[in-house]
């Protein structure tokens, strides 16, 4: 996983969870730990997409719990569209 991948991905999902200060991990769980709501996370996926110059994203989105899982769908897409 590139490093600079999991960096951008965490900033982005602290700046849009409404807990102010929270350093976010890989484990941090999107919803329960977070705060995220469903539309906050369909919002999450359309600035991952613009942020890594991505596809439509959002049909693996229920399956995304984890920051980790958000971090390892964006790294395999950003590797895959360098293929």
């Amino acid at each position: 996983m590139d490093s600079n991948v999991s960096a951008q991905v965490r900033k982005i999902v602290s700046e849009m969870s409404p807990l102010d200060g929270h350093t976010v991990t890989s484990a941090d769980r999107l919803m329960e730990d977070l705060g995220l709501d469903s539309m906050t996370l369909v919002e999450l996926s359309l600035v991952l997409e613009s942020e890594f110059e991505l596809g439509q994203i959002d049909d693996s989105a229920p399956a995304l719990v984890t920051v980790g899982d958000v971090e390892e769908l964006i790294g395999r897409a950003v590797s895959d569209r360098s293929r």
